[in-house]
């Protein structure tokens, strides 16, 4: 009879948990260059973020070592398709919006995607050119690492090495939700994001090993969708003034060439200027009110009501206690 997960040793299920995202990101690489499979980059950029918040998790711990050389190469591989990836969602976003707007904003929304198209395009055969460098050569290597690992015996049992990870990160997540002050804070509110997908990684193996575990990662992913959809705007808001700075340049830079060469060229406002404006106005008043989502959800990470429903830290705490039974 196997043993219960918070009794088997940390090397092992560090290197067999590595082993199966290790899979998951080698499944996803032959998809990313289907054109009929338009969520294969994503879910390989997933699985290589789930593999290197996995491994940095329990980095240090006795048995548990991951030669420096592979981990830095898995960092570059999984920020290799971060440009393509972030431009593919932004033109998702702005298809999304189009048949909601009006004719100024439809006509910026139409300059945007067709230059961003472009960029998009360059930054995917960038990507392209560093994943097949550097995929196949860390597969077979970590895959090497992991295996080892995984046969290990020794070390701290699994359940006392995440209980210990697990306290240490709501502790962190508790101390940035308290530091956000403002919708205009963007660092302080793409912190708990982070650390909320940190802690979120750290429960998805513990799923199906009692009721506790399946709510308390429920619980964070509502917490992780909340924050990452305001994330998104604030991506998004700089992007978009930088959009309209890049139409305003480009029509100046137009108008001053025909003007050199003696046509005549009206000196009026860019002429897709209004659709921007109309664009910004619109995505603050959804950026505001995500903002206020996410802190009706982060207000459950504190701690609930004596006799109340459950918050999320009552299911970590929970979780917690359950890791550590004996």
């Amino acid at each position: 009879m196997s043993k219960p997960l918070h009794r088997k040793r940390l090397s092992r299920v560090v290197g067999r948990q590595g082993l199966a995202l290790l899979a998951q990101a080698r499944s996803a690489w032959p998809r990313i260059e289907d054109p009929e499979d338009p969520e294969g980059l994503h879910d390989f950029r997933v699985a290589l973020r789930r593999l290197r918040s996995w491994l940095k998790a329990y980095r240090g711990y006795p048995g548990v070592a991951i030669p420096k050389t592979q981990r830095r190469r898995l960092r570059d591989l999984a920020r290799a398709t971060n440009e393509a990836r972030d431009g593919e969602v932004m033109l998702a976003w702005l298809e999304a919006e189009r048949p909601s707007l009006g004719n100024a904003e439809r006509g910026a929304v139409d300059w945007w995607s067709e230059r961003l198209r472009a960029r998009v395009e360059a930054d995917y055969a960038e990507a392209r050119c560093v994943l097949e460098a550097g995929f196949p050569g860390l597969d077979r290597e970590l895959g090497e690492t992991l295996a080892a690992l995984a046969k290990k015996g020794g070390g701290p049992r699994f359940g006392e090495a995440t209980a210990r990870e697990l306290a240490a990160l709501h502790e962190t997540l508790t101390a940035e939700i308290a530091a956000i002050d403002s919708p205009e804070s963007q660092e302080a509110l793409h912190r708990p994001r982070i650390t909320g997908k940190r802690i979120r990684y750290l429960l998805k193996p513990w799923k199906g090993e009692a009721p506790i575990f399946d709510e308390a990662e429920k619980a964070m992913k509502a917490f992780q969708d909340a924050f990452g959809v305001l994330h998104d705007d604030l991506v998004r808001e700089p992007a978009l003034t930088a959009a309209a700075a890049a139409h305003a340049e480009e029509e100046a830079r137009e108008k001053l060439a025909l003007a050199a060469e003696g046509e005549e060229a009206r000196a009026a406002a860019p002429r897709h200027l209004r659709g921007f404006m109309g664009l910004a106005r619109a995505h603050r008043e959804r950026r505001l009110a995500h903002y206020d989502c996410a802190l009706e959800v982060a207000r459950s990470a504190g701690p609930g009501d004596q006799g109340g429903p459950l918050t999320l830290a009552d299911r970590l705490e929970a979780a917690l206690a359950a890791m550590r039974v004996d």
